[in-house]
């Protein structure tokens, strides 16, 4: 791993990621994840400023604490089961930044944003390495 290096050059691009609109289904967060492999999806705005993340173990909470008929959990916002203040790392960190705090967190995936909490990607902890 390289210290020089951003994460912004090891992100993965958005078009690689699962990104999902705030209003987006619980449906529509699990299609993303499953079609793009990844056990996150990125929730954004309207600005696709970082607004919230949805990820399995979130989805692992949700079918073992709630009671809803599984139909119901489909349409509903995937933001109200989801993290609204999600751990990111700006673009123009470092890698080795980066998996100090996905290391930290014990977390797999990070969201890249700008200065302006503008999603740019994803870093995923085997692009670290």
């Amino acid at each position: 791993m390289s210290n020089n290096q951003t994460v912004e050059s090891r992100a993965l691009p958005l078009s690689n990621v699962p990104v999902i609109q705030l209003d987006a289904s619980l449906k529509k967060a699990l299609d993303k994840m499953t079609e793009h492999r990844l056990g996150i999806a990125l929730i954004v705005g309207s600005d696709n400023k970082l607004v919230g993340v949805l990820t399995d173990g979130d989805l692992r909470r949700l079918l073992l604490g709630h009671q809803s008929p599984l139909p119901e959990l489909l349409i509903t916002p995937a933001i109200n089961f989801g993290t609204r203040t999600p751990s990111v790392i700006l673009a123009s960190a470092s890698v080795t930044e980066a998996a100090t705090v996905m290391a930290q967190k014990e977390i797999w995936d990070l969201p890249v944003v700008d200065g302006s909490g503008k999603l740019i990607g994803l870093v995923h902890r085997h692009n670290l390495n």
